[in-house]
């Protein structure tokens, strides 16, 4: 792997628009059923609740690929990006406290995300897991990019779906407005890195491609699953 690249590869981010207009996350049913009215409050907090495990875990893989790129220069887009994971050094504004906010906010009673969760997100956390270990770097930092990526759309959506379904003020609403932003930089700084890579040869190339499809499955396959069981209750 080389050094994160100073400039765009046009190709790969043609490939990365093309699977994201081609997956068309903001359509998917959890979204659109928040924005229409059919999803229900009480389930719609639930699946939250054990997203939230999701959360919790998200920068814990990114720990170990991080710990597996060589170089330091390569290391510390990672390292930023848990930095802000964690507040920046403040655990009042981490990414965690910011998500147990919001679930206050919602009406969600304390302690209730401490709970073990769903299946669903488990299963997701360990996939995460397995990968940043044991597959390639190249892979994982596609996995991973586009997640943020996504997540960047996602998050703005939910935001304004909860405040459409007049459950909190805009003001109100934590945690998901700063992933609007930020993960936007986030996925960056893991692009920066494919860009180099992606079209030396054929074979790098089908990694990091498949990397990013297996991301978008898993992220996008978190959102089915939890709606799927969303009138689930423990």
């Amino acid at each position: 792997m080389g050094a994160p690249s100073l400039v765009r590869n046009l190709k790969l981010r043609r490939y990365i628009a093309g699977l994201k207009a081609e997956w068309n996350a903001l359509d998917m049913p959890y979204l659109r059923s928040l924005r229409d009215g059919s999803f229900e409050r009480e389930d719609f907090l639930e699946t939250q609740v054990h997203f939230f495990a999701a959360v919790a875990h998200f920068s814990r893989p990114m720990a170990i690929l991080a710990s597996r790129l060589p170089r330091p220069d390569q290391r510390l887009p990672l390292v930023e990006n848990m930095f802000d994971e964690h507040g920046r050094g403040n655990l009042g504004h981490g990414h965690e406290r910011t998500f147990l906010v919001l679930l206050e906010r919602l009406g969600v009673v304390v302690g209730r995300a401490s709970r073990t969760p769903w299946p669903e997100v488990r299963a997701f956390n360990a996939a995460l897991t397995g990968l940043a270990a044991f597959d390639t770097p190249l892979t994982g930092l596609a996995v991973f990019g586009i997640i943020e990526d996504l997540f960047s759309g996602i998050s703005l959506e939910l935001g304004r779906g909860i405040v459409a379904r007049g459950w909190l003020e805009a003001e109100e609403v934590t945690h998901y407005p700063t992933h609007a932003t930020l993960d936007e930089e986030h996925a960056e700084g893991f692009y920066r890195q494919l860009d180099g890579p992606y079209g030396e040869d054929p074979r790098t190339e089908e990694e990091i491609e498949q990397g990013l499809v297996l991301g978008g499955h898993l992220f996008l396959r978190l959102y089915e699953d939890l709606y799927r069981a969303r009138g689930r209750r423990d």
